[in-house]
């Protein structure tokens, strides 16, 4: 019978050894491919172009495995079997061991399958899974926080990329109308501790907070989110995505109005307009500018420096990128408290030139703008028009800043520059930079107690923040206490304690002491070595 000779000569020939040993290695290299070619750089694909010469390979293993047989003479081709070497009738042995080979290389053939059609799957751009259970009260969710999401990239090196998908729906999010959404600093300040979501909510006031991870892989990525209610622990939503990396805005604009959605919110614009547009087509411009947005730190002259670097790398990838040449330009604007100002006016007025020829609306550029007015120009109507414009497109906390603090109290408008620092304090409380911007306007409005107490609650979350450490100095100054600014400034860090704008203010209280000398040799060193303070 041929089935019977067949049978033995595929055992003759170890085929089924070959098919076994094969279907293993295939996995085992195709798992590695999966793991490694991502982490290399590879495009997705790459790990489909392995998986597809593994199954092309397998029949040309087979045939391999049947005409040769690798020996201790080497590789070898392999003689039939004689006719005495066989039996002609079927037996049960020879039948079960046949079927079971099958069925592996079957069933490991199916795995291979399948797991190229899931790749497939993975492409489409659909919502894995989005539950919204119903709500009994919605509308008691109306103070909500956005804590950064976490990364769970196998390299753990997408933390950034995590967070400023966070920032990104905590801005968004901040725009819907009555919802009140805690700032960046305060939610992110959570980050790698083990508060309760209870706990968390309490310290910022919040009823409800967003938490969720992040996963990048290769050109995609995978989104976990949930709403979470702040007293029970409560789900109010939760949803899980996947998409390619280039459609993030969408698949962000996609979780924001899940969430405006189940809270019964009204958009206040309409509902197939963006609530995270693309601004930018250029993946690489995108990963600048929110790598530039975590460094942006106005309070430390390295934090700006380094989020003008990325700020830069973003537009010159897209020089079409608006938000990218705002923050530009107002991290280039800022650095006039650390630079003279002819040194940063030419840069920071050409970013901001790019930025409002992009989109007139855009507030940081329009904040700026209205700073070099008045620092250039001594135009104060036309300032005034700019930082009100920048706050009426967007709750913008640089717009605030700028505003509160270097127009209003300029204008004599001292308890509206105090009201709008409180209330940027309220949406961000833990930002040591409103805090100590607060302590100042106390310090102009004649109240060195109130400054005094905001100041430390500044240094309370940012013990070198160097403007709330000026601002507690300039306070106790204004109370008569200079032997305690002596002992505060002596105890203090080097590189803080010869800051100019504490080191002068030490100065200062030398000559209200009737330490002349001191006082000029403390001048004289502050002119000589800060030429723009």
């Amino acid at each position: 019978m041929v089935l019977p000779r067949f049978l033995a000569e595929l055992k003759h020939r170890n085929v089924y050894r070959a098919a076994v040993v094969y279907a293993a290695v295939g996995w085992a290299l195709l798992e590695a491919a999966d793991v490694v070619l991502p982490r290399l750089g590879f495009p997705d694909w790459a790990v489909n172009v392995v998986l597809a010469v593994v199954l092309l390979c397998f029949p040309l293993a087979i045939v391999f495995a049947w005409i040769f047989d690798l020996n201790t003479q080497g590789i070898v081709r392999t003689a039939p079997l004689s006719p005495q070497a066989h039996s002609h009738r079927l037996n049960l042995p020879a039948i079960v061991e046949f079927v079971l080979i099958c069925i592996l290389v079957i069933t490991v053939g199916y795995l291979y399958v399948d797991r190229l059609s899931l790749k497939k799957r993975l492409i489409e751009p659909e919502i894995a899974v989005q539950q919204t259970p119903a709500i009994p009260n919605p509308e008691k969710y109306r103070a909500i926080a956005v804590l950064p999401f976490a990364d769970m990239s196998e390299a753990g090196d997408q933390a950034w990329f995590a967070e400023g998908i966070a920032e990104e729906l905590l801005i968004a999010l901040s725009q819907v109308k009555p919802l009140s959404v805690t700032g960046r600093t305060s939610s992110f300040a959570f980050k790698n501790t083990n508060k309760t979501i209870a706990e968390i909510a309490e310290i910022l006031g919040v009823q409800a907070v967003l938490e969720g991870s992040v996963r990048r892989f290769g050109e995609r990525v995978r989104i976990t989110a949930q709403l979470v209610d702040a007293g029970s622990g409560y789900q109010i939503w939760s949803g899980s995505y996947e998409r390619k990396v280039a459609d993030i805005f969408q698949l962000q604009d996609e979780i924001a109005k899940s969430i405006v959605g189940i809270l019964k919110l009204e958009l206040g614009v309409d509902t197939n307009e963006a609530l995270i547009p693309v601004s930018t087509s250029k993946l690489d411009a995108y990963n600048a500018f929110i790598r530039g947005r975590a460094s942006f730190d106005w309070a430390n002259p390295e934090g700006l420096h380094e989020s003008i670097k990325y700020f830069e790398m973003a537009v010159a990838v897209d020089p079409g990128y608006a938000d990218a040449w705002g923050y530009l330009a107002y991290a280039r604007g800022l650095m006039a408290l650390w630079q003279s100002t002819e040194a940063t006016s030419g840069p920071t007025t050409v970013a901001y030139q790019k930025a409002l020829a992009i989109n007139p609306n855009q507030s940081d550029a329009l904040a700026i703008k209205g700073w070099m007015k008045q620092l250039l120009e001594w135009d104060w109507e036309s300032a005034g028009r700019l930082y009100r414009q920048a706050l009426a497109s967007s709750d913008s906390p640089n717009a605030m800043l700028t505003y509160g603090m270097f127009y209003l109290p300029i204008i004599d408008e001292i308890p509206r520059a105090i009201e709008l620092l409180m209330k940027a304090e309220q949406l961000d409380p833990l930002q040591a930079g409103f805090k100590s911007n607060l302590a100042m306007l106390h310090i102009w409005s004649g109240n060195p107690q109130a400054a005094i107490e905001k100041a430390k609650e500044a240094l309370a979350l940012s013990p070198k923040h160097i403007f709330a450490q000026m601002a507690l100095v300039e306070a106790y100054i204004l109370s008569g206490n200079c032997d305690l600014v002596l002992e505060i400034v002596d105890a203090l860090p080097e590189r803080l304690r010869k800051e100019p704008r504490i080191f002068g203010r030490l100065g200062v209280c030398h000559a209200l002491l009737g330490e002349e000398d001191k006082a000029r040799e403390i001048y004289k060193h502050v002119k000589e070595t800060t030429p723009y303070y």
